[in-house]
């Protein structure tokens, strides 16, 4: 025979009930904080200098949500050591959507594998969006012999050590890039970082390095009248961009390398608020002349769940950091 405690029972109970209704409470007051959101300006953060693919989309992005949310969106440049000062900053926000990432994947995939970055990409940080992705672009001095990938991979085997190519600096994906090249031709070509992109496309179009990855974008703009030549696209199949430019795995099956630009937040903003901010995004996102705009860049336009964009980051920490110590990369 059973004997029951009622009183116990009763106080499980009233126990369960409290907070079920706890729980209740704080989903609504979740959900009505998000609908109300943002009742004061919002501070979008970007770890790349004003100019660069980066800045250019977020206050692109920062603008169409200002007019949306009637409200002003500040873009702030937070730049230095990969992008992971700016990124930092915002990983150690409130988790209330008042300050938000435009991230680019050198800081978020790429950096953690190659620098002691003062956060984790996935515990730190909440994706919201993927907002566009695009492929770089191997350009050559007109004057080098080879015109594709092929042909280069050729010519290093018969001079190991001889042919250089420059990049913006030592772990962006402009080297990474190359070296995943190498790695995967087991070819030897020497690297020469520049500070930065400018520095080094302008010693390729005089002639003292023959090589250099450049993002799309700027190598359409480059190899048009000549300046430079095109030796293949970073991309898993040929762009529409430059359809006459063949896609490095069509040489070295498997070789695949895009850089991405989305929105992120502090790790903690609640699921409605997520939900939120990405739906108003995704709804910029399918106006035309935002598509326009990215595809101008001969970029693509994403605009995924923010889950498919959390796995999208996780499957890449992966394969970066798989790259990175097959070719045996690091930073001096």
């Amino acid at each position: 025979m059973k004997i029951f405690n009622l009183k116990t029972n009763n106080s499980l109970n009233l126990l369960l009930s409290g907070l079920a209704l706890v729980a209740l409470v704080a989903s609504m007051t979740s959900t009505a904080l998000a609908q109300s959101f943002p009742n004061k300006p919002v501070k979008i953060i970007v770890t790349f200098p004003p100019g660069g693919t980066p800045d250019i989309y977020g206050r692109i992005v920062a603008q169409e949500l200002s007019t949306l949310w009637k409200q002003t969106v500040i873009v702030e440049n937070k730049t230095g050591a990969s992008g992971t000062i700016g990124t930092d900053f915002v990983a150690k926000a409130t988790p209330d959507g008042y300050t938000l990432l435009f991230a680019a994947d050198a800081s978020i995939t790429i950096a953690p594998n190659l620098l002691n970055a003062p956060y984790n990409p996935v515990k730190d940080l909440t994706p919201i969006i993927n907002v566009a992705a695009g492929p770089f672009v191997m350009l050559a001095n007109p004057s080098f012999p080879a015109n594709n990938v092929k042909e280069l991979i050729a010519l290093a085997k018969q001079q190991p050590g001889k042919i250089t190519y420059a990049s913006s600096g030592a772990g962006g994906q402009q080297h990474l890039s190359m070296e995943t090249v190498k790695s995967m031709a087991d070819v030897n070509i020497i690297h020469i970082p520049y500070k930065g992109f400018g520095q080094g496309v302008n010693d390729v179009m005089a002639g003292h390095v023959p090589l250099i990855f450049g993002g799309i974008t700027a190598s359409i703009q480059l190899t048009k009248g000549g300046r430079l030549k095109a030796l293949g696209v970073t991309s898993a199949t040929r762009s529409k961009a430059l359809p006459q430019v063949p896609a490095i795995a069509e040489t070295l099956p498997g070789f695949r390398i895009e850089a991405w630009y989305g929105l992120m937040g502090p790790q903690g903003m609640s699921k409605e608020l997520v939900k939120k901010i990405h739906d108003d995004v995704a709804m910029i996102m399918k106006k035309q002349e935002f598509v326009d705009r990215i595809r101008e860049d001969a970029m693509d336009p994403i605009g995924n769940s923010s889950e498919d964009f959390a796995n999208q980051i996780s499957s890449d920490l992966v394969m970066w950091s798989k790259m990175i110590k097959s070719a045996q990369i690091k930073l001096d």
